[in-house]
């Protein structure tokens, strides 16, 4: 069975200012420490340019990883990630004009964690808590930062 965690946020910066602000790994480590590294495993191409299937690297506090993007487009970036096959997990960033704050984005990030633990991710169990915690606090991150950019 499939769970999802999703969160939210108003962001006063345009759509395709806080997806260049997403999409510029270099900085990362600038505004959201939490996330030691994040770079594309083939260097030829840029973030901007990436397609299904290319290869990801990415460093958190705890472990490192390998996910496989599945969409790059204007308004959504989303990759697969496995961990040892007991969890796979769809990341999803989803970048859409906001109806709330004229010139805005809605910033949609949500993760569906299918796999044999991903009942872990329940609605109210710690892993879900954590996890979600942390969503929230890149989604401040990326705020801060797009609206930086942007004013």
């Amino acid at each position: 069975m499939v769970q999802t965690l999703t969160t939210q946020i108003e962001i006063a910066a345009p759509p395709e200012v806080v997806r260049s602000v997403f999409l510029d790994f270099d900085q990362y480590k600038e505004w959201h420490p939490s996330w030691l590294s994040i770079a594309v495993v083939d260097p030829a191409k840029r973030p901007a340019d990436l397609q299904p299937k290319d290869v990801l690297k990415v460093g958190l506090k705890t472990y490192y990883f390998n996910p496989t993007v599945v969409e790059n487009t204007p308004s959504c970036f989303s990759w697969l990630g496995n961990l040892y096959g007991l969890l796979l997990g769809t990341h999803q960033f989803h970048f859409t004009p906001s109806e709330q704050t004229p010139g805005g984005t809605t910033l949609v990030h949500k993760e569906d964690f299918s796999g044999a633990i991903a009942f872990m991710f329940r609605s109210g169990w710690s892993a879900a808590k954590s996890t979600g915690g942390n969503f929230e606090q890149f989604n401040q991150d990326l705020k801060a930062a797009a609206e930086k950019v942007a004013h």
